[in-house]
């Protein structure tokens, strides 16, 4: 029985994992004016080593950047223990892929930490990097 309850906990992120991406990615190429209710009010932001705290200035940050697309090839989710974080869903969710941004194309790796808050998915923490291509 416990095996069959993780199972169905693993299945479950991998779904909300799906979900969450294609509608954060969606947003940030497409939509930015809305990517900040993605995120809880206090969350954490790191891209490429600059830290941004709180989902307005995080909506600020991604404002900022030039229009991008996004090319997801790979996700993963992992459910995290609910002794972890006291009985909150909550799912690891790492990407990676290609982002363009106007001519040029870039690697990118990034992992979110989202819980369930109000039957949504909010982003409590994010690290987004740029990958070193190695020849």
């Amino acid at each position: 029985m416990a095996a069959d309850s993780e199972r169905m906990k693993i299945l479950t992120a991998c779904t909300a994992a799906e979900t969450f991406t294609k509608l954060y990615y969606d947003s940030l190429d497409k939509m930015r004016h809305r990517l900040g209710k993605l995120y809880l009010e206090d969350a954490q932001l790191v891209w490429n080593g600059n830290s941004v705290k709180g989902n307005t200035r995080i909506q600020k940050f991604f404002e900022d950047l030039p229009t991008s697309v996004h090319n997801i090839l790979c996700v993963d989710a992992q459910p995290i223990s609910d002794k972890a974080v006291g009985q909150q869903s909550t799912i690891q969710v790492t990407t990676s892929g290609f982002v363009t941004f106007g001519e040029r194309k870039y690697p990118f790796h990034q992992s979110f930490l989202i819980t369930a808050k109000e039957d949504k998915w909010k982003v409590v923490s994010d690290v987004f990097r740029f990958q070193a291509v190695v020849s």
